[in-house]
């Protein structure tokens, strides 16, 4: 009972005039930021976090909080419009999201990211408000091993993401690690695979592969045929489906959903990992599977779901144990600190008021997003009314502001020019280019968590699977494979647990 006392209280202090001001102008921040190529949510919330000395802590809280609620659905935008991810999370939204774009559905695949991202941002919040404790005694086993093998996960979903070939897919995954591996080895300081080229030390950003692979390549491939964006998006109107279509896409939404809050509470997965696992999962078990890629609903509902539901679960960790879960979480961390708060288990008691303001300015956040993001993508849709010509020189002065904008180094945008053409190459041969993508993000993550698995158990390779919640996820990781590779084993097993209706024609 009291758990709602408090509740109650926090939802009046984040209704207040100024904190709820201060929210809404998080979730246009977020929302523009995350929709931005090279930009990201992330950034706006480290540029804003000076700002936050001069407010009150539970307005520095509303304030990230909103930015970062808004945010990760703001990378959906661009993903969907112009298929560049405005956030890595928003990868696998590219491949379901921008096919509907081609096929003149913009505005109701916006409205179902949407929809979605709102689903799995309230239930990670409702998660953060009644299942923090018992979800942070759990988090507080987790030690590296654990995060190489989420990682891992993340890192095999490419096998079930592939479609008829899975090896071609691997190929393009360990060239993405690969050439995530650029740069100085994070444990011993080495420089490997600059070939002596101190432009190559700081390593190839994965913003700035993402914008040339899915961005520039979309614009030659636009020039090659002429025909892109013709009637593609003419009267774009944002209207809600109704409840039966809703009603429809509940299993992603909610298989989406419980992956985000899932992983989202292991520190260092993240909202890329939730989102291409869910996106995985659900690409085998829908019954429209096979056509995963040409702008299956499932396919876009499923991660938004999850990356969203990220959020939420992602906090539960930083306000209980004072670890962050996400480099978003960091910056509140930071924010926390800055106003000599400490995160832990005696927040709750001596800061409570602070706690479940918090919450609530969560909940509603997610909530005020949907009106927001509605505005935020009417205004980046007006961009598919255009002429070819004109929109595809918008894309690329839009990827060469975003791609110098990274790291302010001119060598990202000849970087990003180059994998515009490597990924024009990769469609024309058939060559997947989302594994490679996944392998740049999360292979250096995998690495690290490897590494210093090692160095802290004793160089002992077998503490991957003698501990139980990194053991659990292994053999998980492992069923996944022979899920995806293995012909029949994933159709028996559905066959077997959840009886199909049969798809009408």
């Amino acid at each position: 009972m009291d758990m709602f006392i408090n509740l109650a209280h926090g939802l009046l202090a984040a209704l207040e005039p100024m904190n709820l001001g201060i929210m809404l102008i998080g979730l246009a921040v977020g929302t523009i930021a995350g929709a931005l190529p090279g930009i990201s949510f992330v950034n706006a919330m480290a540029m804003a976090l000076p700002f936050t000395y001069a407010m009150t802590p539970v307005a520095a809280m509303v304030f990230l909080g909103g930015i970062y609620a808004g945010g990760v659905f703001g990378g959906s935008i661009s993903a969907i419009l112009i298929n560049i991810p405005g956030t890595p999370a928003s990868l696998p939204t590219c491949w379901e999201g921008y096919s509907m774009t081609k096929k003149g559905e913009a505005a109701r695949a916006l409205m179902l990211a949407l929809l979605a991202s709102a689903i799995g941002g309230v239930a990670s919040a409702l998660l953060l408000t009644f299942g923090a404790p018992p979800f942070a005694e759990i988090a507080l086993t987790f030690d590296q091993p654990e995060f190489f093998a989420a990682t891992f996960l993340g890192l095999i979903s490419v096998i079930a993401i592939a479609k008829e070939a899975p090896a071609i897919s691997m190929v393009s995954l360990f060239c993405g690690i690969l050439i995530g591996s650029v740069g100085v080895d994070p444990l011993y300081g080495m420089p490997r695979l600059t070939f002596g080229l101190p432009i190559l030390q700081n390593g190839i950003d994965f913003v700035v592969v993402m914008i040339g692979l899915f961005a520039l390549s979309e614009v030659l491939e636009m020039l090659g045929k002429r025909s892109h964006g013709q009637g593609e998006a003419k009267n774009i109107r944002m209207k809600l489906p109704n409840l039966k279509e809703l009603w429809g896409l509940k299993g992603p939404a909610l298989r989406g959903t419980a992956i985000g809050c899932l992983i989202g509470t292991v520190p260092g997965a993240g909202a890329t990992v939730g989102a291409v696992v869910a996106y995985g999962i659900e690409k085998q078990v829908s019954p429209q599977g096979k056509d995963f890629g040409t702008g299956v609903e499932a396919g876009l509902v499923a991660p938004e779901a999850a990356n969203s539901a990220t959020t939420g679960a992602a906090m539960i960790p930083l306000l209980t144990l004072g670890i962050p879960g996400s480099a978003a979480t960091a910056i509140m961390l930071a924010a926390l600190v800055l106003h000599g708060i400490t995160p832990g288990p005696m927040l709750f008691a001596m800061q409570s008021d602070l706690v479940y303001t918090v919450f609530a300015s969560l909940i509603l956040a997610n909530l005020f997003m949907i009106g927001a993001g509605m505005l935020v993508a009417r205004g980046f849709a007006t961009i598919m009314k255009v002429p070819p010509t004109v929109l595809g020189a918008f894309i690329v002065v839009l990827s060469v502001v975003g791609a110098y904008g990274v790291r302010n180094n001119i060598v990202d945008v000849y970087i990003c020019l180059g994998f515009g053409v490597l990924g024009y190459i990769m469609k024309h041969f058939s060559f997947p280019s989302a594994p490679l993508v996944l392998g740049i993000i999360l292979g250096p993550l995998a690495e690290r968590y490897f590494m210093t698995s090692l160095a802290n158990y004793d160089n002992d390779p077998t503490i991957f699977l003698t501990r139980p919640i990194s053991g659990s996820i292994m053999a998980f990781s492992m069923l996944f494979i022979a899920w995806a590779l293995v012909p029949g084993i994933g159709g028996m097993i559905m066959r077997r647990l959840v009886p199909r209706k049969k798809s009408s024609p």
